[in-house]
């Protein structure tokens, strides 16, 4: 089975491709990099969903009955009532510590790729 931290470092990894091909396009005007901007957005849903099997799979914890449908309807709340719903006690906190911080970094990461890949055309 695939881990937890292994569907993360996909999902950053995604964005960091996709910022990237959007820096390497950056010099059409036919909205092929917008384009590949959004390519996370039709994928992250899925891989969201596999992380959070993947997590409660790990800790042991059955996944929040809720927390599913809530990835397509209101992805921002999904996954903070995923961690505070499957920990306890001030590893809820600990929990959205790091998700705060995985959110920083995959911007982060996508920043510097795009970055990267209008550079390296122009």
């Amino acid at each position: 089975m695939i881990r937890a931290r292994s569907w993360l470092m996909v999902i950053a990894g995604m964005f960091a491709a996709s910022g990237f091909i959007a820096g390497l396009l950056s010099r059409d005007d036919d909205g092929s990099a917008e384009f590949a901007a959004m390519l996370p957005v039709f994928s992250i849903h899925v891989l969201t969903y596999l992380w959070m099997k993947a997590d409660a799979r790990e800790i042991a914890i059955p996944s929040p009955p809720g927390a599913t449908p809530l990835i397509v309807g209101l992805y921002p709340v999904a996954v903070p009532y995923h961690l505070i719903a499957t920990r306890s006690g001030w590893r809820k906190a600990i929990a959205m510590c790091w998700m705060l911080a995985f959110v920083a970094v995959t911007l982060a990461l996508n920043a510097l790729a795009t970055y990267l890949g209008y550079f390296l055309v122009s």
